[in-house]
């Protein structure tokens, strides 16, 4: 019973290696659509009233929603995330890169490359069954905006094929923050559809609550 037991514990880990390693085979297709901000809405009002009124009620309770793509895009995973603090405070909390792993326990590593007035080159190291990942990510800042996107650099060599998204912060009453958050993680289309999901939209809300949970304790709070 042991093993049996052990062996089912393994499932998902091998699950996340072969998609890994497919990953890796893939690297030479070409690269998928950057995940990024598009139709950014006036208001954090008008964000709300162009979704479901039903996702919005989840919204205010769950503070967390994963949003329906356009066009049933299974790759990019879309987020509403309601913040307790101010946008300038939540700003000055995601833009901080190198504190990622403070709420990201899969990291076992993060390194600032290249900073700029403007942009940031950050290397990442994770761990998924027993295969290191490294890769790094190109921040682009938009303070004025109160909006980033962060994209895989091509010229660093990694298993990763690609990998970017965006963050997006509006002003909402009571002093809290509406965020619209996205991403693609792409894999290879030889993966079946239940793994993609594993390791993109399934994953997503727990890194989202992590996040929410880190920036609304002024970075004081670990998972």
């Amino acid at each position: 019973m042991p093993l049996v037991r052990a062996a089912r514990r393994a499932r998902p880990l091998l699950a996340a290696a072969l998609v890994v390693f497919v990953a890796a085979e893939a690297l030479g297709q070409s690269a998928a659509q950057a995940a990024v901000p598009r139709n950014r809405p006036a208001s954090a009002q008008a964000l709300l009233d162009s979704q479901p009124e039903a996702l919005v009620r989840e919204l205010m309770k769950e503070r967390l929603v994963l949003m329906k793509t356009e066009g049933g895009d299974k790759g990019l995973v879309e987020a509403l995330v309601l913040f307790s603090v101010p946008p300038n405070q939540v700003w000055d909390l995601l833009v901080q890169r190198e504190r990622q792993d403070e709420y990201r326990p899969e990291l076992t590593a993060i390194e600032v490359i290249e900073r700029g007035d403007d942009r940031l080159l950050e290397e990442q190291h994770l761990r998924i069954a027993f295969i290191s990942i490294s890769y790094r990510l190109q921040n682009q800042f938009d303070p004025e905006m109160r909006t980033f996107t962060f994209e895989i650099d091509p010229s660093f060599e990694s298993m990763v094929q690609h990998v970017s998204g965006y963050w997006e912060l509006h002003e909402l009453d009571g002093g809290r923050t509406l965020a619209r958050f996205g991403t693609r993680v792409n894999v290879s289309a030889a993966v079946p559809g239940f793994l993609q999901n594993g390791i993109t939209r399934k994953n997503v809300p727990e890194s989202l609550e992590n996040t929410r949970q880190w920036v609304d304790s002024g970075g004081n709070w670990r998972p």
